[in-house]
């Protein structure tokens, strides 16, 4: 038995067209993690239905992956995935079980005996192959997406501006304020941090805009688009509860907020 026989986890798959190879669904389950093999049995079930089977390895949440292979449709068919119900326990479990000793045996075959921080006694084997999966998790981010020229966005950029407001609270209201000014066909999108992306109907209306001197006071920086753009920062809310009714104030979550950042804004 192999190591990765240790460490994979298998994935029961119905709910699919009688279409679909073997290689198929491989093909169709590794975008969420690392297939290592696909199986198709040949006998159906006793609802008359076909299922397979789909080891994958460097699994870090089992959840999560079968939450990721309830999303794929093929055709009309939407996967349905469940752990395999033989699924084999982690090697570094807690259900190694020894057996009593009679007496002291010593030899080369013998695997010897370490004890755990829990208690729990396990062989030289364990702990060996335990140290080998922790620094293989160590090394390894969660499998990511990898996004090739067929992922590039096509848009032509020509009649856009990247705009930088001014304040956190002018995102909100921006496209009534530009409306007011006269610009009503302005699309705005917004591109994280305090940038938004204008898209404008002609060049000549982007022209008109970046010329506007009313416009421009609700930004600090007016640039042409560029699929270059990258956000200087990121904002995000945070949810934080607990605080005492009294120290409800700007200066608590100021001091809160400085350990990520800068506190841009406070919803009651």
């Amino acid at each position: 038995m192999g190591e990765e026989d240790w460490i994979s986890t298998s994935i029961f798959i119905t709910n699919f067209p009688d279409s679909l190879s073997a290689k198929d669904l491989f093909h169709t389950c590794k975008q969420y993690g690392h297939v290592v093999d696909s199986f198709i049995p040949t006998k159906r079930s006793k609802a008359g239905k076909r299922f397979g089977f789909v080891r994958f390895i460097n699994v870090f949440n089992d959840d999560r992956l079968v939450n990721n292979l309830h999303t794929i449709w093929v055709d009309r068919f939407k996967l349905h995935a469940n752990i395999a119900r033989f699924q084999r326990a982690p090697v570094n479990g807690n259900k190694f079980q020894e057996k009593k000793d009679v007496g002291a045996v010593r030899g080369i075959n013998v695997p010897r005996k370490v004890v755990g921080d829990n208690g729990t006694c396990k062989t030289f084997v364990n702990v060996v192959k335990e140290k080998n999966l922790s620094r293989n998790m160590e090394g390894e981010s969660i499998p990511s997406i990898v996004l090739d020229d067929e992922c590039l966005l096509s848009k032509d950029l020509t009649r856009s501006l990247m705009g930088r407001v001014k304040e956190f609270a002018s995102l909100s209201n921006l496209k009534t304020a530009l409306t007011n000014e006269g610009f009503v066909d302005i699309k705005i999108q917004y591109m994280g941090e305090l940038w938004v992306l204008l898209e404008f109907p002609s060049i000549k209306s982007k022209d008109l805009f970046n010329e506007n001197v009313g416009v421009r006071s609700w930004f600090s920086l007016l640039r042409q688009a560029s699929f270059e753009f990258t956000p200087e920062g990121r904002i995000v809310w945070e949810e934080i509860e607990g605080i005492p009714f009294k120290l409800w104030s700007v200066n608590t979550f100021k001091r809160i907020a400085v350990k990520w950042g800068e506190l841009l804004d406070v919803d009651d």
